[in-house]
């Protein structure tokens, strides 16, 4: 396990973010993210709801970087999200598959689910999400 974080939360709406987004920020600087100013700018990006160490291979990518975060963003109102929450949870958790054991991917997820649903109180699932399922006869 690595000395690097990574921080899962919800964006910030206003200057930086002009859409909802789940926000995904992983440091690249131990110095520069823990310190005062470093924090001040994870606080003004995210509203942070969980962290976890990076594992070596992302700490290896961390390091060659020249920023003092790097942040992916996953936007709700966007395909092929469109507004759902459990989309949005199953895509940032099969992003992580190969970094985050299941256990840790449910945990992240139940702490986003909870966030999300705490700041929007009034929120239901769509339920005009089109899928296909194709079943094959063999």
């Amino acid at each position: 396990m690595g000395k690097l974080k990574v921080y899962y939360g919800w964006s910030r709406i206003g200057n930086v973010h002009k859409k909802r987004s789940l926000s995904v920020m992983f440091e690249n600087d131990a110095q520069g993210c823990r310190s005062e100013r470093g924090q001040r700018c994870l606080k003004t990006i995210q509203d942070t709801v969980f962290e976890r160490f990076q594992d070596e291979e992302e700490e290896k990518q961390g390091k060659l970087q020249n920023r003092i975060f790097t942040e992916y963003s996953l936007f709700l109102d966007e395909k092929p999200i469109n507004g759902s929450l459990e989309n949005i949870l199953q895509i940032n958790s099969e992003a992580d598959r190969n970094h985050v054991s299941k256990a840790m991917r449910e945990r992240i997820s139940e702490a986003l689910r909870n966030a999300f649903m705490l700041a929007n109180p009034g929120y239901k699932e769509p339920n005009n999400q089109f899928s296909l399922n194709f079943e094959w006869d063999e």
